[in-house]
């Protein structure tokens, strides 16, 4: 997982500071003070034809770098970690989603400014934005957004998209033009924008030609289709794929059309939805609410996500005039993809992406660190057999260190007799009543939207609820961030996060979890996710066990200020235990580099925190605020 901090470019790639680029360009070589070369004129010579290459060399390089688009600072408001917290941002990714691109249209911000309604979308988490001729570009530039635009204007237009990490995923117009050379400017109007998607009218003629233009640009066109499907798949009969089928779902149910039995005829050709949700079918319908009306949407984006339709843009419509209802039909979008989602982490489950990570992955010499580190003998005794479920599921790349994680727990176990490890990542697991088969669930670096199932959604809350125990170190605060009780349970959400060397304060000395670490703070090189306000971070709800002491510890981000990095109440716990109903969590952000796993101290701890949430070991878990104001009023 990577950090970008306030400044860096659009393509994530970081500005190095300052002090590392070059004060000037000197054309010349000159040797240092007091060296001389030997060898006479053939040796000068030599070296002044090197220094006319060097300058030749620096002058391209100059002029290269000259050449480059410059990069743009963002300005971004998005939270840190949206894209693994709602499948409005993260669906565009092939890899873990479905190459999807969600988009709200400009138009519903009206009268608003398509630069206004680009940072709309972009405090409602949503990558982009479908953008359409009728859009009046800025204040600024009070023109439509069409060919007509001037070059220096369609550059501002991409440098507003890019400082709030925005794109037009697709671009609508109301003609393409009744002559060739309009319709090209259209296509190049659209590159300019980089949308990968122009939508056309139903009527518009010149097909073939416009075919050719789609090609030339590598562009897509969807025809929109408001009405019965077929005839618009028989207008593109013959069309390559560049040329395909715009859904206008509420259109397709006015006409009686349900939007699954209308995929059925457009199946692979479809390239955009305009999704919204009616009452009924038929012209008496209204619009709904998405998930609430007959378009049965959840279905149709499962048998979208079936039949394998890629690359697919999505333009999410509101019910309304008012950002409030914008937002409320993003939300319900959310809750319309679950099961599209939960099919989806089904099949990484099945695939070598979603199999536990074992230690056949490490090193021999990695597997003798953790081995050495491994703790001989449990805290205390466990009151009877304990059986604890592992998992490593990821809806990400997947952390280096979770083969590190499994290891540990497996020896961990193995010498301490502590517990009986069943390391599985099969949801079914989770559900109620399998999951009483275990007397504590964790959660080794688990990222992303995992748990989508709502009977596993429930399994684990009740488990928990009902004295189970949950635990799990490092991502698990990106896992489930569409999941707001999950988040309650463990504490925390998202963060942001890069690797650094802090100091550790230890905030409970007398607790038996921070032991190993005696009373003294200590440094550590890990990532230190710094929780947003707005996280369930909380002294008020958990016992904090370490923090970072920020009195001694350096808070610069790469040399400068980071106001993502940081909380107004400047506390960053690292390590907190809490009751949740009958049951017992614990969680810490770190373990994303290996000391983690091969210092004892960390060990010990990590064993002292499992067999607490097993129900074996004893340790205050009042909160620490009110801890802290108990003991005040006693002195």
């Amino acid at each position: 997982m990577r950090y970008t901090t306030p400044g860096d470019g659009q393509d994530g790639q970081d500005r190095r500071d300052e002090d590392m680029k070059p004060r000037s360009r000197q054309l010349f070589f000159q040797a240092p003070e007091g060296l001389r070369f030997v060898g006479g004129d053939r040796m000068n010579k030599s070296m002044r034809a090197f220094a006319v290459l060097i300058a030749i060399a620096t002058v391209v390089t100059s002029s290269a770098a000259q050449q480059q688009p410059p990069q743009v600072a963002s300005i971004s408001q998005r939270p840190t970690g949206s894209s693994l917290g709602t499948i409005r941002a993260g669906a565009a990714d092939n890899t873990i989603w479905f190459g999807w691109r969600v988009a709200i249209p400009a138009s519903a911000f009206r009268p608003l400014t398509l630069s206004d309604a680009v940072a709309k979308a972009d405090l409602m988490s949503v990558a982009g934005v479908e953008a359409s001729s009728r859009d009046t570009v800025s204040a600024e530039v009070p023109k439509k957004l069409d060919y007509r635009l001037h070059t220096g204007e369609r550059h501002a237009v991409s440098y507003r998209l890019r400082e709030l990490n925005e794109q037009v995923f697709a671009y609508r117009v109301d003609t393409l033009g009744s002559d060739a050379a309009t319709r090209r400017k259209v296509f190049e109007l659209a590159a300019a924008i980089r949308a990968p998607i122009v939508v056309v009218p139903a009527e518009t003629s010149a097909l073939e030609e416009v075919d050719r233009l789609a090609e030339e640009f590598g562009i897509n066109v969807a025809l929109e289709s408001r009405t019965d499907p077929r005839a618009a798949m028989r207008a593109i009969e013959g069309r390559s794929k560049r040329v395909g089928i715009g859904a206008d779902l509420g259109g397709w149910m006015q006409a009686g059309v349900k939007p699954v039995d209308g995929l059925s005829v457009v199946k692979e050709r479809l390239l955009l939805v305009n999704v919204t949700d009616r009452s009924a079918l038929g012209p008496g319908g209204r619009d709904v609410p998405l998930g609430s009306g007959a378009g049965a949407l959840a279905g149709f984006f499962l048998a979208a996500f079936r039949a394998g339709v890629r690359p697919l843009a999505i333009t999410v419509q509101s019910t309304g005039g008012t950002d409030a209802d914008m937002q409320k039909n993003l939300d319900a979008f959310e809750r319309v993809m679950w099961p599209a989602m939960a099919d989806r982490v089904r099949q990484v489950i099945g695939s070598p992406a979603g199999q536990i990570r074992g230690p056949d992955r490490l090193k021999p010499e990695e597997r003798q660190q953790i081995e050495a580190a491994v703790p001989r003998q449990a805290i205390v005794t466990p009151k009877k057999p304990r059986r604890m479920l592992v998992t490593d599921l990821q809806m990400y790349s997947g952390h280096t260190t979770i083969p590190h994680g499994n290891l540990l727990l497996e020896l961990m176990a193995k010498y301490t007799g502590a517990f009986e490890p069943v390391f599985s990542n099969d949801l079914n697991l989770l559900k109620y009543p399998k999951i009483k088969e275990f007397d504590a669930v964790y959660l080794n670096n688990v990222c992303g939207m995992v748990h989508n199932d709502p009977d596993v959604r429930d399994g684990i809350l009740r488990f928990v609820r009902e004295g189970g125990g949950i635990g799990g170190h490092h991502a698990v605060t990106f896992a489930n961030n569409n999941w707001p009780e999950f988040a309650e349970m463990m504490g925390g959400w998202a963060g942001a996060h890069h690797v650094e060397t802090q100091m550790i304060k230890i905030d409970d000395p007398n607790s038996p979890l921070t032991k190993a670490f005696g009373p003294a703070s200590f440094e550590h090189t890990d990532e230190f996710y710094q929780f947003p306000t707005y996280s369930p971070y909380s002294r008020e709800k958990q016992h904090v066990l370490l923090s970072i002491d920020v009195e001694q510890s350096d808070r610069a981000t790469g040399n400068r200020f980071c106001a993502p990095c940081t909380r107004p109440d400047q506390d960053y716990g690292l390590a907190w235990i809490r009751t949740y109903g009958k049951g017992r969590t614990y969680f810490t952000p770190l373990g994303h580099t290996t000391i983690f796993y091969t210092d004892q101290r960390w060990t010990q701890h990590l064993l002292a925190a499992i067999q607490y949430i097993l129900g074996d070991l004893d340790a205050d878990s009042t909160p620490s605020a009110k801890g802290k104001a108990t003991s005040a009023s006693a002195k």
